[in-house]
């Protein structure tokens, strides 16, 4: 027997969307705002949804760069470092919906990178999407419930905070 899905009308939100998430967060994954206000084991299996959709896009993009080397050489093993973060991220975050005995979204495919983005456009483009993430997980982080995924949560955003740092040095770009 296979563990129910989650309720597609609750994680109808394009990645897109997800990936403006700052201020809106309850909003860019499709949850009523004010069913949102309170922490609830709904709202986990929500944001764990909304989090691994986020994560696949890195992975995606991160791999997209990687494999048609528009990464820097001198920064590639930082992308191959961070995708490999990202698939963890991601990994573990499904570990924790099958434990509640459900079953994760479908991986999606990311857009693929223009080729005219070698080099720092492309290390600006990996920014944003760290800084995405650290944005939607901050954003929703004070909505986790559970224990165990709210700690999950907390280390990824330290994840995403060290990733940026990379990125912006790279780019010559300030820290703070």
């Amino acid at each position: 027997m296979s563990a129910p899905a989650l309720d597609p009308v609750r994680l109808r939100a394009s990645r897109r969307l997800f990936l403006r998430v700052a201020a809106s967060a309850p909003l860019a994954i499709g949850l009523d705002a004010a069913a949102f206000a309170a922490p609830s084991e709904e709202n986990d299996l929500s944001i764990l949804s909304a989090a691994i959709a986020l994560e696949s896009e890195a992975i995606g993009l991160y791999g997209d760069a990687l494999r048609r080397d528009l990464v820097p050489s001198g920064l590639r093993d930082y992308a191959v470092e961070f995708k490999g973060a990202h698939e963890g991220h991601r990994d573990t975050q499904i570990e924790i919906l099958r434990e509640r005995g459900l079953e994760p979204p479908s991986p999606h495919r990311a857009d693929p990178m223009r080729a005219s983005m070698a080099g720092d456009r492309v290390i600006r483009q990996l920014l944003a999407i760290e800084f995405a993430a650290e944005s939607a997980y901050l954003g929703l982080i004070s909505h986790i419930r559970t224990s165990d995924y709210l700690l999950s949560a907390a280390f990824i955003v330290v994840d995403e905070a060290r990733h940026q740092t990379i990125w912006r040095r790279a780019l010559g770009l300030s820290i703070y």
